[in-house]
């Protein structure tokens, strides 16, 4: 079984089972989106659209924790017409 960032294991897919709050990231230029829960000590990920965003959010966390896991006042975002950069 798939685990998280956090050692947690996590299904990925699975339907609905009960009312809970989701976390939801969407890209509304691609029409991606992805959205978060937990339930039962387990994380449950739905995705769908072009682009895997989920995949996207777990290499950005890998790259912070790679780093020490610096303080957010420790983070900059640059964003240009050309693109985004993330620094730490």
């Amino acid at each position: 079984m798939p685990r998280d960032l956090y050692g947690r294991s996590f299904r990925q897919g699975q339907p609905l089972q009960q009312p809970h709050t989701e976390d939801v990231l969407v890209d509304v230029e691609s029409g991606s989106w992805a959205a978060l829960y937990e339930e039962d000590g387990h994380w449950i990920v739905r995705q769908d659209g072009p682009d895997a965003l989920w995949k996207a959010v777990e290499e950005q966390l890998g790259r912070w924790q790679a780093v020490g896991t610096p303080a957010a006042e420790e983070l900059t975002v640059s964003v240009t017409p050309q693109g985004q950069t993330i620094r730490w």
